[in-house]
């Protein structure tokens, strides 16, 4: 006979459900986490790094890579074959290799979606708009029941989402923002070598989670803490910032060259002020004769947490 109290949560469930992180202060267990950024900011590098960091991780058993985006060929060129999937963990799924389609494969796995069996599953969906009609709020509150449906069976659901074209709004219906536990805005403040640096700003949060940085290398998809400094640049600085090693870079090493390359007056006081703000952390100086000469700093090796 059907009983409600017998479906009641105890205290003591609701005790056993307090805020896990398998990434502390960023990646939440057993909660949708949404992940947008706009074009060529190096979503999938990303979250390729994440998806290794994770199975370093106890608390996760099995993670299913779910790429609907990127063409095998791609995969290849990337590495993701020597880099992620000779992790038993990782189950990376592709278009060709779901042979079924999209709404088949959501709607099964919905089906699916009971008691605990996905837990300690991590979900990576790269990237939504190939899953739903991002713009059409019916269809993208059914996708985010399905996560809904998926969290409750104890996953971890982690969703990459695109930027409108001006990078600074969400990417289609408001649906996503309100059906998921934490959204997090990308940007890639800069790249080094192999070395993409990234901060990730919360936009919208039901948990306890905190703005962060990191850096990802490209060449062995690992994750490494981020220092505050990049966190906190704003986008004038950031733009400037990659102006100027871009000059040096290009040969261009003193203080009026740099200037006149970035297309200002060698007597901008405020262009001239922002350059000593960031020798140590971006660029070192030395002299040659009277001229102060700029060269990129070195990267300290950086530690993966």
């Amino acid at each position: 006979m059907f009983s409600l109290d017998e479906l009641a949560v105890s205290a003591d469930e609701l005790d056993s459900g307090k805020t896990e992180y398998l990434i502390d202060d960023f990646l939440v267990k057993e909660a949708i986490t949404m992940i947008y950024g706009a074009a060529s900011q190096g979503k999938t590098w990303f979250v390729y790094a994440i998806t290794k960091f994770l199975t370093q991780n106890e608390m996760t058993k099995k993670i299913y890579y779910i790429d609907m985006d990127n063409p095998k060929r791609q995969l290849v060129s990337r590495g993701v074959d020597s880099k992620l999937l000779i992790y038993e963990k990782v189950k990376y799924i592709t278009k060709s290799s779901l042979k079924m389609s999209v709404d088949e494969f959501l709607s099964a796995l919905k089906k699916k979606s009971y008691g605990r069996v996905f837990e300690d599953v991590v979900f990576i969906f790269d990237s939504t708009r190939d899953f739903v009609d991002v713009k059409v709020d019916r269809a993208a509150k059914e996708f985010m029941e399905t996560m809904k449906a998926l969290r409750e069976a104890g996953a971890t659901i982690l969703l990459i989402h695109h930027a409108t074209k001006n990078g600074r709004n969400i990417e289609g219906s408001a649906e996503f923002v309100r059906a998921a536990d934490n959204v997090y805005e990308l940007r890639q403040k800069l790249k080094k070598a192999s070395n993409l640096h990234y901060s990730l700003t919360v936009e919208n949060d039901r948990d306890p989670i905190k703005d962060k940085s990191f850096i990802v290398d490209t060449k062995s998809f690992t994750l490494s803490e981020g220092e505050d400094s990049f966190a906190s640049l704003s986008r004038e600085d950031e733009e400037f910032i990659k102006k100027v090693l871009k000059a040096i870079e290009s040969g261009y090493k003193s203080q009026t060259k740099i200037l006149e390359f970035m297309g200002k007056k060698r007597d901008d006081k405020a262009a001239r002020k922002k350059l000593d703000r960031y020798i140590g952390e971006f660029w070192i100086t030395k002299t040659e004769g009277r001229k102060k000469i700029f060269e990129i700093k070195e990267d300290e090796k950086d530690e993966a947490f």
